[in-house]
C-alpha cells in the first residue's frame, strides 16, 4: 500500500474501539488492508471487549477456568476487519503473533448471550478422535467452543472445518465398525450436512494426507480397518462423480437444454 494512501487513512472500527489492541498489531507487523476481502459487520452495532467479562489467564494460577464457552455466529477478522481464514491446522495450532481476532455471539454463565470481541488469539484446536467434539480457539483470556458461524463467514470456516470434520466421521467409523467397508461408509457421508452443505467424495480424498498423520497419532490400530487401509493404500481415482447432489454444472443444462427422447437405432438388415 502507498505510504500517502497510509497516512491518509481512517481509523477503522476496531482501531476506535480498541486502541492498545490496535497499537500492539501496528508495533508488530506490517499487514496492509486487503481490499477485496469481505469487511466483518457487526449484527448488532458495536461489540463488548472480552475484558468485560473475562480476566487475562495466567500460567501460575491455579483457579484459572478452563471451560469453553459457546460461540456462535462468530467470525474471525484482521486489524483492518477484514474476514480472514484461520491457518491449516495440523494438531494444536500455536497463531503467535498472527493477530487474528474474532467476534461473535458467547454464551456466558451468569450473563445474556452477549456479541463480544476476542482476540488476539493464541491458539485453536480440534480432537480428531472424537466426532462429537468442536473446534475450540484460546485467546489470552478464555477458551471458546465453536458452534454454528455466522452467514458471512460461512465459505471461510467451511475450508478449514470441513477436512479435520471428515476425518473424525472416518475415525468414528473405523472404530465402531473395523471391518466396514467403504462404499459403505461413503453412502452415508453423501446424505450428510457439514456447514450448511452436502460434502463430495472428492473432499474424502482431499483429507488422505491428514488422514495418514492423524491415525499414527490416535490410540488404537487404526490402519488395520478396512476404510483406512482402503484410503491409505488406494491410488485416488482420476474422476470423483459420485455425489449425492447434482453440480452446478449439470444443473445449468437441464436448465437450457430440453429432455431428449431415448435415441432408437435401427439393427435390422437390409435385403
Amino acid at each position: 500500500m502507498p505510504a500517502d494512501r497510509q497516512r491518509r487513512r481512517r481509523p477503522t472500527a476496531f482501531e476506535v474501539s480498541f486502541p492498545e489492541e490496535s497499537a500492539d498489531v501496528e508495533n508488530n507487523t506490517l499487514t496492509d488492508v486487503v481490499d477485496h476481502r469481505e469487511l466483518y459487520r457487526p449484527p448488532f452495532g458495536e461489540l463488548v471487549p472480552e475484558h468485560k467479562y473475562f480476566y487475562v489467564k495466567r500460567h501460575d494460577d491455579q483457579q484459572n477456568d478452563d471451560t469453553p464457552y459457546l460461540l456462535t455466529d462468530f467470525a474471525f477478522f484482521d486489524v483492518w476487519q477484514a474476514m480472514v481464514p484461520l491457518p491449516e491446522l495440523d494438531g494444536p495450532f500455536e497463531l503467535g503473533s498472527s493477530f487474528i481476532f474474532g467476534a461473535g455471539m458467547a454464551s456466558i454463565e451468569g450473563h445474556e448471550p452477549v456479541y463480544i470481541h476476542i482476540g488476539p488469539l493464541r491458539r485453536y484446536d480440534v480432537n480428531l478422535a472424537d466426532a462429537d467434539a468442536s473446534m475450540h480457539i484460546e485467546s489470552e483470556r478464555a477458551i471458546y467452543s465453536l458452534g454454528v458461524p455466522s452467514k458471512q463467514y460461512r465459505t471461510e470456516f467451511r475450508k478449514i472445518f470441513l477436512p479435520h470434520r471428515i476425518i473424525q466421521l472416518i475415525v468414528e467409523s473405523a472404530r465402531k465398525q473395523p471391518k466396514r467397508e467403504y462404499e459403505d461408509f461413503l453412502k452415508e457421508f453423501l446424505k450428510m450436512k457439514i456447514i450448511g452443505d452436502t460434502p463430495d467424495e472428492g473432499d474424502i480424498w482431499d483429507c488422505v494426507p491428514r488422514l495418514r498423520n492423524a491415525v499414527e497419532n490416535i490410540e488404537g490400530n487404526l490402519r488395520t480397518t478396512n476404510i483406512v487401509q482402503f484410503l491409505l493404500f488406494t491410488p485416488r481415482p482420476q474422476m470423483i462423480l459420485r455425489t449425492a447432489k447434482p453440480s452446478g454444472l449439470r444443473r445449468g443444462r437441464r436448465k437450457t437444454k430440453a429432455k431428449k427422447d431415448p435415441e432408437v437405432i435401427d439393427l435390422t438388415l437390409s435385403d
